[in-house]
């Protein structure tokens, strides 16, 4: 998804990074907690959108696992590795050292990435590619493992930033040229917070009056 764009089924793709992404599926909504990943199908329709599955990738994860146990385990491990995400992105604010168990949980998802490399020819010349396999059902949220650990190693912390607007809980990774982002998007918190603070400016004279 492009940059602070939404989609149909209500996920949000604002925060530059796979993982921190998926964490912005629990979010605040008129003061409410709403949690975006209420099933499996809601977990394989926000890997589609989010680029991980192919549509065919997508389906068929829905035929092999949706019904059955193989669904509810990587449903339960997705919704736990969000928890965990939520732990590195308050290290990461805090300026704390990342916790190792959130380490070890990272690796755990890593240690079952299924693949192989291979040398592919490209506009820019050679380069060695990935090939992911998702045999098994757990693969399918591997990424989101891969995206934590890039931002871990590649990732700039102070470029980690939750949006401004206090009743906001989106966080996302600020990519803007000089680094000034201040909202989850301009669309959405950024406009509610300018009108805000016009309106503001608007009953200053009428209180001092």
């Amino acid at each position: 998804m492009a940059f602070g764009e939404g989609s149909v089924s209500g996920f949000i793709f604002v925060g530059n990074y796979l993982c921190l992404d998926f964490a912005n599926t629990r979010l605040v909504e008129d003061g409410r907690s709403v949690d975006l990943l209420g099933t499996y199908s809601d977990l394989v329709r926000w890997l589609l959108e989010a680029g991980v599955l192919g549509p065919e990738e997508a389906e068929e994860a829905k035929e092999r696992w949706g019904d059955g146990p193989e669904g509810e385990r990587v449903f339960g491990r997705a919704l736990a590795f969000r928890e965990v995400l939520f732990g590195l992105i308050e290290d990461i604010l805090g300026g704390e050292p990342v916790r190792q168990e959130t380490l070890d949980e990272i690796n755990a998802l890593l240690r079952s990435r299924p693949g192989y490399a291979q040398v592919a020819c490209t506009d820019e010349g050679l380069e060695e590619q990935f090939v992911a396999e998702r045999d098994e059902e757990i693969n399918a949220i591997v990424p989101l493992a891969e995206s934590a650990a890039d931002l871990l190693l590649r990732g700039v912390p102070s470029l980690l930033k939750k949006c401004e607007n206090p009743a906001c809980v989106l966080h996302f990774y600020d990519t803007s040229k000089n680094h000034a982002r201040r909202w989850c998007s301009m669309s959405g918190c950024g406009n509610r917070m300018k009108a805000a603070a016009h309106y503001r400016r608007q009953r200053r004279p009428e209180a001092q009056s």
